[in-house]
């Protein structure tokens, strides 16, 4: 089975187009590569230049090679997937996946359309797939990536460039802690109770402190149900539960919440556009917590990852890391208070 890969890489740049990008996927049995005329879907890819994109030319970037297809420009996905710093993957129903913690993009061999949550794109000429890796039409990749990351074309390939650092723009504070909104019971004194979940380990903190899922609260019968899941193993674009008995990050939240009749999409991305926001000082149990996934040639701002929050500084989520598969996180540690977004409030 493929592995979500987790990456980024270095180059140089030139004229240029400017746009932005963000996806679920596994492996499989591929269909064989793609066939037919792709001549009609030929055309002149726009190219900003430099003055238009307020570049200078000199920014350290991560270079796409370009590939001419039957007069089209191609670049392969994985390719772009690596120079952005996103997981892409093969799924188990032979689709393409790109995306962070599960498949925010899914691409199909040989068709234009691409699923990006409940939306689909439609690419101006179809993917291509050769020797075991997919190609799309450089054209195309604004409307897929362009609110993400921003590339310009040079040549016979694409410069990726990189977004400032925190540090770059003054904004490296964002150690704000998590609270409650009613203190729940036993805070302060969380303990792993994991070992009766479905995958048959003892869950641990992010940083290796045991945690536990016994707070109160309005839904900790949601808690406790999650928690029978712990060990569960992650797979990125995992099918349903059912199938797969693998989750990714928002197909976990898909499922609990829908067996309390709330109907979540697919996507973290688009699970964030759900519910009231909610203040990191006022939580709930189960309250959604969303986070973006570091990359240097990705915004900070693109939701990569969702948890469900447990109470007393601690979430349950389906993740690849620190441990494979779900576990219980202390989001009181540095990394959780830099990477996340927003909290919503869905649950009534």
């Amino acid at each position: 089975m493929g592995k979500a890969r987790y990456r980024g890489k270095a180059g140089g740049a030139a004229a240029a187009i400017l746009i932005s990008a963000a996806i679920a996927a596994g492996c499989v049995n591929n269909p064989g590569d793609t066939q037919g005329d792709l001549n009609k879907y030929s055309g002149p890819v726009r190219v900003k230049s430099l003055n238009d994109t307020g570049g200078d030319g000199t920014t350290s970037a991560s270079i796409v090679p370009i590939e001419r297809i039957q007069n089209t420009d191609y670049v392969a996905l994985d390719d772009v997937a690596t120079a952005i710093g996103f997981n892409d993957q093969w799924l188990e129903n032979g689709n393409y996946g790109i995306g962070d913690r599960d498949a925010r993009w899914v691409f199909r061999p040989g068709e234009s359309d691409v699923r990006s949550g409940e939306k689909t794109v439609r690419l101006p000429a179809p993917t291509v797939k050769r020797s075991n890796r997919l190609y799309a039409p450089v054209s195309g990749l604004p409307m897929l990536f362009g609110n993400v990351t921003s590339f310009r074309m040079t040549g016979n390939s694409l410069s990726f460039i990189p977004k400032p650092l925190a540090s770059d723009v003054g904004a490296d504070d964002r150690l704000a802690p998590f609270r409650d909104a009613v203190p729940t019971r036993g805070e302060g004194k969380l303990r792993a109770h994991s070992a009766g979940g479905i995958g048959g380990f003892d869950a641990q903190g992010a940083n290796g402190g045991a945690s536990d899922a016994s707070a109160g609260g309005k839904h900790a019968d949601l808690i406790e149900e999650a928690k029978k899941y712990l060990g569960v193993r992650y797979n990125f674009g995992a099918e349903p539960y059912e199938k797969s008995k693998t989750f990714d990050c928002s197909s976990f939240v898909q499922l609990l919440f829908g067996e309390r009749g709330v109907q979540m999409p697919r996507t973290a991305d688009e699970q964030g556009r759900m519910g009231t926001s909610v203040s990191r000082d006022a939580l709930e149990t189960g309250d959604l917590l969303f986070f973006s996934v570091p990359g240097r040639f990705k915004s900070d701002s693109t939701v990569g990852h969702v948890g469900i929050y447990m109470g007393n500084g601690s979430m349950i989520h389906s993740s690849p890391e620190p441990q494979d598969g779900v576990q219980i996180t202390d989001i009181n540690k540095p990394y959780w208070q830099r990477t996340f977004l927003f909290a919503k409030r869905v649950l009534p």
